[in-house]
């Protein structure tokens, strides 16, 4: 699956959206919590940590791997 953002507040990001409902080619999500649906929980999980600024900071790769442990 491919996520494409689309300004929708502009007059080619209508038109683009209108296409695809037209030729029924792909899926409109409108908001983030009905593609949530589709992830599978870890994800969701891990998305919402990072949201809430729950992340490990490191230096570089040896210093993740001392951090994961």
């Amino acid at each position: 699956m491919t996520t494409i953002i689309i300004n929708e507040k502009t007059k080619k990001g209508r038109i683009i959206l209108d296409l695809i409902k037209e030729i029924g080619v792909g899926k409109i999500v409108d908001n983030l919590m009905e593609s949530e649906n589709n992830l599978n929980s870890t994800t969701v999980k891990a998305i919402r940590e990072a949201n809430e600024g729950k992340t490990i900071k490191c230096i570089d790769f040896d210093d993740y791997l001392k951090k994961v442990e």
